[in-house]
């Protein structure tokens, strides 16, 4: 998956196997400069190069997560659906594919561990390797994303699907979440993986159906909390180590420990995660953040910003970095508050930390995080899109003289912790059972075998439909038939 937020929750685990003692080699996007020495990466250098790159005829052009925030749920979905295919192409152009299908066929892997969230695109890779066990896994919570990989069901009426923001209560809004829902995984089974199936073929002809391969994972590790996300029911082999990548303070650089330490009243740290760029909000946007800090003198801010060049001076309170380490800022005691997009993993740490949220959500799941986070009352809402100074400024005040924010971000925090072991060490576990049993399938739903008809068991409301419709008709029939007999008797009694 070329993200680097899932990098650094998949890196997590990757990093905590070669801890162990397993010689682990990632097949990536992203890479680390110095990996651990059991962990070995394969470089797919090419996959990002062809997902943003606008200049090649046969690249994308360039995405403005802004304005696919703001587009309709369908629009979005059709540009998801276009990421798996354009990632296969990047795959497949890659040094690092190139050195992996170079491997004799002979090599040995124990297990393959892959992100699904793009459709197993790199799959076939198992054949290559004889069949070792595999386990699914993604940054992301949703266990609707798995239906494909383990069976189970959707349940579009109470579970919404990840970029709809409607209302369930509504008949409007479950039709809506309904079609989005199915709508994404018949183009998923029958128009996108066809067409990665094809793309593939031309450098692996003996690939099978990654439809075929996708159920070959044993369990699924899923980056869900029940305190965190939404509440949807779960088959055994799916496995909940949400939060895996938040990992003990390790210290701060000891120019940010002092400034977090010296701040008499709290540090706000700012950042719009890994996709999502600071420089992306333009001049006038930045300038309004800007003057809203510059107005909150009392405050120190710390910028995550790509670049260092802005449109205004920056303010004394304000400091500029191309790179946070967000995790041990949020640990920080004099951490007072958290301005974010709302990802997925920085929502995690911040509960985990108990810091509250201003959320400032773009795209993707972002919006549904922002409104869970909402309903806990540890977070506020801002737009992003309209930032202005005086009611940005408002809101901040409002998180910080108000007590009640911190209060429930604390009360969130003791709920997310409070697990018989960390999220890191449950997913080892389970890496490690696939180990040793790798040929287990007591787990394995029969549901997999059923086509989505039949597991949702439309058949039988349907069968149930037509009976219950022929029963009406016939009852219709016969009282208009009695009716009309009891017409003529009556009619034939007046005569006589």
């Amino acid at each position: 998956m070329a993200s680097p937020s899932h990098h650094i929750w998949i890196r997590t685990l990757t990093t905590a196997l070669a801890a162990r003692g397993h010689n682990v080699t990632s097949l990536s996007t992203d890479i680390e400069e110095n990996p651990p020495e059991n962990l070995h990466y394969l470089h797919l250098d090419r996959v990002y190069e062809v997902l943003y790159n606008p200049e090649d005829e046969d690249f994308n052009e360039e995405i403005d997560f802004f304005d696919m925030g703001s587009m309709n749920p369908y629009l979005q979905l059709f540009i998801f659906l276009d990421f798996s295919e354009s990632s296969v192409k990047g795959c497949i152009k890659s040094k690092g594919f190139k050195q992996l299908m170079a491997y004799p066929d002979s090599f040995k892997f124990d297990l393959v561990i892959y992100d699904f969230l793009v459709d197993g695109i790199m799959l076939p890779f198992v054949q290559k390797f004889h069949d070792p066990p595999v386990i699914a896994l993604t940054a992301f919570y949703s266990v609707e994303y798995a239906t494909q990989i383990v069976g189970g069901t959707f349940n579009p009426a109470f579970v919404k699907y990840i970029i709809y923001e409607g209302d369930l209560s509504t008949f409007s809004g479950r039709l809506n979440n309904f079609l989005l829902s199915h709508l994404d995984y018949f183009l998923r089974m029958y128009y996108v993986a066809p067409q990665i199936n094809s793309i593939l073929r031309t450098e692996m002809p003996w690939a099978k159906d990654i439809r075929e391969l996708n159920q070959l994972a044993k369990i699924v590790l899923l980056n869900k909390h029940p305190g965190l996300d939404i509440i949807e029911p779960a088959l055994p082999n799916v496995i909940s180590v949400g939060g895996m990548q938040i990992q003990r303070n390790k210290g701060l650089p000891k120019d940010l420990q002092e400034i977090l330490d010296s701040a008499k009243e709290g540090v706000i740290l700012f950042s719009l995660g890994t996709n999502v760029k600071s420089a992306m909000l333009g001049d006038a946007r930045q300038t309004e953040i800007l003057e809203a800090f510059r107005s909150l003198p009392q405050y120190m801010f710390i910028w995550k910003f790509e670049v260092e060049s802005l449109p205004v001076e920056v303010p004394k309170n304000v400091i500029i970095r191309k790179f946070v380490p967000q995790s041990d800022l949020l640990a920080h005691p004099n951490l007072k508050l958290f301005i974010s997009h709302c990802g997925l993993l920085s929502t995690q740490e911040a509960a985990w930390y108990g810091v509250p949220i201003l959320g400032l959500p773009v795209f993707a799941d972002q919006h549904q995080n922002m409104k869970l986070s909402l309903k806990t009352g540890m977070a506020l809402e801002g737009d992003i899109g309209k930032i202005e100074q005086n009611s940005f400024r408002k809101l901040i005040e409002e998180m910080l003289q108000n007590p009640k924010y911190r209060e429930n971000a604390r009360m969130r925090s003791e709920i997310f912790r409070d697990q018989k072991e960390t999220p890191l060490e449950r997913a080892v576990w389970w890496t490690e059972f696939v180990l040793r049993h790798p040929n287990v399938t007591f787990m394995k739903s029969p549901s997999l075998d059923l086509g989505l008809a039949a597991r949702q068991s439309w058949d039988v409301l349907a069968f149930l439909f037509i009976v219950i419709s022929i029963g009406v008709f016939i009852s219709l029939k016969t009282i208009c038939c009695c009716y009309r007999i009891c017409c003529k008797k009556s009619r034939k009694a007046k005569k006589d």
